[in-house]
């Protein structure tokens, strides 16, 4: 059945799911699944996401993880987008099968219920921030706990680069590493 995205779809939804049990799985997710971090890029459609919704979560994720230091690497000169993509394609489907009906609605989101007449991905940045805090702190259990997922897959995958660790002075590995780590 094709999602419809208005509102007595999104609660049809929501109603269907009778909970969000699988994102909410994803808001706890504390580590990722071994391997997600050895994914190597590739030149191939993404492997769990579309091309358009990897397009969206790169949006998404460019987002979440700005962190305001000019030392940040640029969200495409790291491999987050591979690693959360290699992560989600390890997981049980039960558990991430909302995920691209979740990107969809925070697409369209802002043209739909925030009369902005623009998708997310072509917001500029301060309304991508002000659209993502709606989802943060909205009514709806669905979009908070949407939120916390994308924004929990988004953290796992910056923060497993090695570009990223200088930004919280991590040094590496604490096993497996040369005794000069």
């Amino acid at each position: 059945m094709p999602l419809r995205i208005h509102r007595r779809g999104f609660l049809a939804l929501s109603a269907r799911l009778g909970g969000t049990a699988g994102l909410s799985a994803l808001a706890g997710l504390r580590s990722l699944p071994a391997g997600a971090d050895e994914a190597v890029p590739s030149v191939t459609p993404a492997a769990f996401f579309s091309v358009r919704e990897r397009a969206v979560l790169a949006a998404v994720v460019a987002r979440m993880v700005a962190t305001g230091d000019p030392r940040a690497p640029a969200l495409e000169r790291t491999h987050t987008l591979d690693v959360i993509d290699a992560a989600c394609g390890k997981l049980a489907p039960a558990v991430t099968e909302l995920l691209p009906t979740a990107l969809r609605l925070v697409e369209w989101w802002p043209f739909l219920f925030e009369l902005r007449f623009r998708r997310f991905s072509e917001l500029p940045a301060a309304e991508q921030d002000a659209s993502l805090e709606g989802w943060q702190k909205s009514g709806l259990a669905v979009r908070r706990t949407a939120f916390l997922a994308l924004r929990n897959l988004a953290l796992l995958g910056w923060w497993s680069q090695e570009e990223t660790w200088p930004l919280i002075d991590y040094r590496g590995h604490l096993l497996g590493r040369g005794a000069g780590s």
